[in-house]
């Protein structure tokens, strides 16, 4: 009985380890499965960062590995956005450069004046990393200051060196982003197709098929089956940030976010429904003619948006159609919102201008850059974490290691989580790109090597696979680029084959030390907890859009519009760093993981329908701008204020349960929607005429909010009813366990 009670423990060990296996290689397989567009964003950055080293190997240019890694980071939805930011780029390693020469003609020459120029640089690189709101610039700025440490830390060469090594910092950048920019138009001539609208029209098809497949009583085709599980698990994280990274307006930006955040949701439900279909559930007549009404729907829904049409508005499932096929009738409601996150365009490509379609000045600085003791606090600790490692390698005379001090500036960020989510990957990339491609290759296959042909090829391939990786979801792209960049610290710093080790060794050991450095200093001063973060972020962002449905009753529309267009662009941010928060989740572990796990998936549920409700309302506010209510008669202007009252309340009290605070009475916002119109219908059919166009929009604004801010908050309200719930069983539970 000993024996057998002592294997149990094994057996479960064991099989456990069978199931992590299983599920890290189909999420391997997921992540690195091919998709539209995918093979012309590497061969793009492939060609880009070989041209790159091709260039820095002929004319000997030092620091190589910036120019290449540079390659990766530029690659844009198109070829201006790709202008833009590398003139950015270029911009601040300028800046950067010139801080570095002042400084070091002010303290190179005094040990202690050096010491506290490196701190202070440090530190104002952090700062800009936290303050900044183009992350890539800040990091740019970062980069500069690691490398120039480096030279101005040698004392065995002379001054005119240094600075010659320094200025070459930021002219090598300049001929990368310049090979890159010059491939991307070649590039865009030659496919002109875009990454977004592949991706999107690729995923819109996938969920046709599914529902196709299922009027026609088929299996779904196996292309599609692996498209489907491709997208279920790849998420939406590359098209939003195409869209992004694109040079539409900002308002367009904030459409399309919304529509592909429900098309990311979309392909989650789909995932679910094909799931039931092979388990359970059989369709009847009546649910494969809505099966195939949905796919039409669908199909017309691909066309419009790829097209950049305004999307026909589409009905949501009906109460008195119930369906027997789980999740259908949630694909129609998903299906039914994306076309209102486009409500109050004429045209998705020609936007009529409105008060808040205004383009506003972009501000380079956070709003509270200058006044928030958080922004402080981030740069002590990247500055103290930086320094640990600083000293280290300096007190121990090893400056192969000075690698450590990129690794801290690019693993920084905001939280835990998200900053471990970067070390882990950074780890990896190490390792993979800098013990197994890069030293594997000194070993292995640089001795065979006579020509820049074979060594091209070779860098090619790792490129390749470089970029491929970093082309997968939020989850592992990082990897894709920290494995570039180990590989060409090792094999594209100098201008001939390395024999020795000795350099490999050094520069992946100098990772290791700044991901420790990180790890025992930057984790444990002023930590945040990404869960923490994320319901507190979801719940300020429910506050201000409470407090945005309030400013359509201000009597100063002036003042309003300008409140409303900050609180938009707030809210937009808001949603990202939701999605950043949510993402950081999974990096952290303990007890509580699983309960955080689940915060985690009822926040990216509650996402999209929060963003479709800005996009609602946002048009409410551009078609009120013109005809406020104030403007309609008597009857109808009370409804409406009252309903706009409703809106906010409601708001505020899913902020309050989010939030855990107590809640009071909230009001029915479906009877609130069904007053507005009937005080409309009413007024009118008194009067004897035709509900006039004005009246009636405002209504079926009204009747769009309800439609999505009621079962939305009915679910915030359930969600956490049962959280709480289970919290106060588990308090009386204890006693009697005691």
């Amino acid at each position: 009985m000993a024996v057998q009670a002592k294997a149990l423990p094994l057996v479960s060990l064991l099989n456990a380890v069978d199931e992590a296996g299983k599920w890290f290689w189909n999420f391997l397989k997921n992540e690195l499965a091919p998709y539209p567009g995918r093979a012309w964003v590497v061969a793009r950055v492939t060609i880009a960062a070989t041209l790159v080293m091709i260039l820095v190997m002929t004319f000997q240019i030092p620091n190589g590995f910036l120019a290449a890694i540079f390659t990766l980071f530029l690659s844009r939805e198109n070829p201006t956005a790709t202008f833009v930011a590398g003139l950015r780029t270029i911009a601040a390693f300028l800046l950067a450069t010139t801080y570095t020469l002042i400084g070091a003609a002010m303290f190179v020459t005094e040990p202690l004046t050096h010491f506290l120029g490196v701190a202070f640089s440090l530190f104002v690189s952090f700062f800009l990393i936290s303050i900044v709101n183009d992350y890539g610039t800040a990091v740019a700025f970062g980069f500069t200051i690691a490398g120039a440490i480096p030279f101005w830390d040698r004392t065995t060469i002379n001054v005119n060196d240094r600075v010659e090594g320094t200025l070459w910092l930021a002219g090598v950048v300049a001929m990368g982003v310049v090979v890159t920019i010059v491939v991307e138009y070649v590039f865009r001539r030659v496919h002109p197709a875009t990454d977004l609208t592949e991706g999107i029209e690729d995923r819109l098809r996938t969920v046709e098929s599914v529902l196709r497949c299922t009027a026609a009583e088929r299996p779904l085709d196996s292309v599609s089956e692996k498209a489907l599980s491709l997208y279920s698990s790849v998420g939406t994280s590359r098209l939003r940030r195409l869209i992004l990274r694109s040079q539409y307006s900002s308002h367009y930006k904030a459409q399309m976010g919304t529509a592909v955040a429900l098309l990311g949701q979309l392909l989650d439900v789909a995932a679910n429904f094909q799931l039931a279909l092979t388990e359970r559930a059989k369709p009847t007549e009546a649910d494969k003619a809505r099966c195939r009404r949905l796919a039409d729907e669908v199909e017309i829904l691909g066309k419009d948006l790829v097209l950049k049409r305004l999307p026909e508005k589409i009905r949501g499932p009906s109460p008195e159609e119930p369906s027997k096929l789980p999740f259908l009738s949630i694909m129609e409601r998903i299906v039914a919102l994306i076309p209102q996150a486009f409500s109050g365009s004429t045209a998705v490509s020609e936007f009529i201008p409105a008060p808040l379609d205004e383009e506003q000045p972009t501000h380079f600085f956070a709003p509270d850059a200058f006044s928030n003791p958080a922004h402080i606090q981030f740069a002590l600790r990247g500055a103290l974490a930086s320094m640990a490692a600083y000293i280290i390698y300096t007190a121990i005379d090893w400056p192969g290691l000075s690698t450590s001090i990129a690794t801290c500036i690019i693993t920084a960020l905001s939280t835990i989580g998200s900053s471990r989510q970067k070390q882990f990957l950074r780890l990896g990339g190490a390792i993979i790109g800098g013990f197994i491609f890069g030293m594997g290759a000194q070993v292995f296959v640089l001795p065979y090597l006579d020509s820049i042909t074979g060594f091209t090829l070779l860098f090619m391939v790792v490129t390749a696979i470089s970029s491929w990786i970093a082309t997968s979801s939020g989850r592992l792209s990082y990897l894709g680029v920290q494995l570039a960049l180990a590989f060409y610290l090792i094999n594209l710093q100098e201008f001939t084959i390395q024999t020795s080790l000795s350099i490999a060794r050094d520069r992946v050991c100098g990772v290791l030390l700044g991901l420790m450095s990180m790890w025992l200093i930057y984790d444990r001063l002023w930590v945040k907890n990404a869960v923490d973060e994320m319901q507190t972020v979801f719940a300020r962002n429910l506050e201000m859009f409470a407090e945005l449905a309030e400013q359509l009753l201000e009597k100063d529309q002036i003042k309003a519009i300008r409140r409303i267009r900050q609180l938009r662009d707030q809210l937009n941010a808001g949603f990202g760093a939701v999605t950043a928060q949510a993402d950081a989740v999974l990096f952290e572990f303990g007890p509580s993981r699983p309960q955080k796990l689940q915060i985690r998936e009822d926040m990216r549920r509650w996402q999209p329908s929060v963003r479709t409700l800005l996009q609602v309302q946002v048009a409410s506010a551009q078609y009120l701008y013109n005809k406020p209510l104030s403007n309609l008669p008597e009857p109808i202007a009370q409804a409406g204020v009252a309903f706009e009252k409703d809106i906010a309340q409601v708001m505020h009290a899913m902020a309050s349960e989010v939030s855990g605070k107590p809640v009071e009475g909230v009001p029915d916002i479906r009877l609130s929607a069904a007053h507005m119109r009937q005080a409309v219908e009413q007024h009118y059919a008194g009067l004897g005429v035709p509900v006039p166009d004005a009246a009636s929009d405002v209504a079926g604004l009204a009747d769009s909010l309800a439609t999505i801010l009621a079962p939305l908050y009915e679910d915030i309200r359930a969600t956490y009813a049962a959280h709480n719930q289970a919290l106060g069983a588990q308090v009386q539970l204890q006693p009697g366990q005691a």
